[in-house]
């Protein structure tokens, strides 16, 4: 498994850089890649390069068993509540406490909840600070990341083989996950995304009852979770008798255009803006509205991301989606979805382009 302790230590200096006392941590990922702790419930807060967890009775014994580099505490009435008694011990010495919260996940009626308490703290909203060191990802985590899309594309094999015209698209969602969780799929990275027809043209199209015509095609985007790190995948499945678009060869072109220019140093709005001229050189600009890619890894949209608006400069390690589309409303759309690693000299294929 990745070595959380050096990530640990890591962001404890970040803590010191951004002249934080402390750090309050409630978002279910933060917490996995800190301390391995894999529950969808607790409160991680640091002070003076201590750490506690604080979690309620059902999460106790698993925080005990995963956690490292933090003492799990038990809640008995409420983790606020137990929180509180924590910084009150902690702010005996009459010191103002800095500690920051996680401004993109806290809700604000916590932080009023917080302030109310007579407490010697100063809450600081952050943004990003434990995000920016997820973004680079080391040799075990790309690991699970490969183990993840192998899996991925095994069951979106075995699913092609059963899949038919007359069928409907919740039924094509039900055979895949059945497939991925006998491939060893830990969970879904998301919904399951199959849509047909003209409902292709819908970038994020749920999956529905929709019957599939023997003529049409299947858009597919899904996604494995394997020990917490995800995969994500969009491919273009013909039927027998399916003519798919000519737009799926100038889709393919900006994608592989884009991913060519993928290396470290290049900016992420400069591979976003490679996609994007091939499609608007082939007249189909106004119809690709969302931006080329996102990062990948504890969750299926995180840093960096491919676009003009957030402008990343590439680093070794970094893991992203190189996803561009074309989608021409009530007619049909096409997206093809693969993840890349940028590698010292390039980038490194983690899905099989192929498949």
């Amino acid at each position: 498994m990745p070595d959380s302790t050096a990530r640990y230590r890591q962001w404890l200096n970040s803590l010191d850089a951004n002249q934080l006392d402390g750090f309050l941590i409630g978002h279910p990922p933060n917490l996995s890649y800190l301390f391995r702790f894999s529950g969808s419930a607790g409160l991680a807060c640091c002070l003076s390069g201590e750490c506690h967890l604080i979690v309620d009775s059902r999460y106790i014994e698993q925080a005990t068993s995963e956690t490292c580099d933090c003492h799990p505490l038990l809640a008995e009435k409420s983790l606020d509540e137990r929180l509180r008694t924590l910084l009150e011990n902690s702010s005996r010495s009459g010191k103002t406490l800095r500690i920051g919260v996680e401004a993109r996940h806290i809700s604000w009626d916590r932080i009023l909840r917080l302030q109310s308490w007579e407490t010697k703290v100063e809450w600081v909203p952050t943004s990003y600070l434990i995000e920016e060191l997820r973004m680079i990802k080391d040799e075990e985590e790309i690991k699970l990341m490969k183990e993840a899309f192998r899996i991925a594309q095994r069951a979106f094999q075995l699913m092609t083989e059963k899949v038919h015209a007359g069928m409907r698209e919740i039924e094509v969602a039900g055979i895949l996950e059945f497939e991925i969780r006998q491939a060893g799929g830990q969970g879904l990275a998301f919904e399951t995304i199959v849509a047909s027809g003209p409902r292709s043209s819908l970038p994020h199209a749920a999956s529905t009852d929709r019957t599939i015509g023997k003529d049409e095609y299947l858009l597919i985007d899904f996604g494995v979770k394997n020990h917490g790190y995800c995969s994500d995948l969009t491919r273009i499945h013909p039927l027998s008798k399916a003519v798919v678009p000519d737009i799926f060869n100038v889709v393919q072109e900006a994608q592989r255009e884009a991913i060519s220019r993928i290396r470290p140093g290049v900016f992420s709005s400069e591979i976003d803006a490679a996609a994007r001229k091939v499609i608007s050189r082939h007249g189909y600009g106004d119809y690709f509205g969302h931006s080329t890619g996102h990062g990948l890894g504890l969750e299926v949209h995180e840093l960096p991301a491919l676009s003009a608006l957030k402008p990343q400069e590439l680093q070794e390690g970094m893991t992203f989606t190189v996803e561009p589309g074309i989608y021409l409303p009530k007619k049909h759309g096409i997206r093809i979805e693969d993840v890349v690693a940028v590698s010292q000299t390039g980038y490194d294929t983690l899905s099989d382009p192929n498949l």
